[in-house]
């Protein structure tokens, strides 16, 4: 049925009374991006990656949060950190990391704001960055 998504006429409302820690969707077709943004509450946030992968999280559950909580685990300051990056949910961490790597197959917005730029994912450019500048 054309609108339905799950068999719900429309996005359904997010629940309420548990957290959320991550929710995947995705749609052939018309984007529900409009729909899932009128649903989030006050305690969630979405990212969308390549257009049409939409993931719903709780506020809590960013990467910049496990980042933070790493780093004091082991004892590093932020600004001694190294970040690679390819994402909208990695702004927030590039940003806020020493040294920020993106991958040349990121985001232009994540492109525009890093630091170095490495080889593509497929071409283990993380791996390399490493190797070269790291060890």
């Amino acid at each position: 049925m054309e609108g339905d998504i799950l068999g719900f006429d429309g996005f359904p409302a997010l629940p309420t009374e548990s957290t959320i820690y991550k929710i995947l969707l995705s749609r052939e077709g018309e984007s529900i991006q409009p729909e899932v943004e009128r649903a989030l509450t006050p305690d969630t946030y979405m990212t969308m990656a390549e257009g049409k992968l939409i993931q719903i999280m709780g506020a809590a559950a960013t990467k910049w949060n496990g980042i933070q909580a790493m780093l004091k685990a082991v004892g590093i300051h932020s600004r001694e950190a190294v970040y690679f990056v390819d994402d909208y949910d990695d702004i927030e961490s590039i940003k806020n990391c020493g040294m920020g790597v993106a991958v040349s197959n990121a985001i232009e917005e994540v492109l525009a704001i890093a630091d170095s730029v490495a080889e593509s994912n497929d071409m283990d450019g993380v791996a390399r960055y490493i190797e070269e500048n790291c060890l």
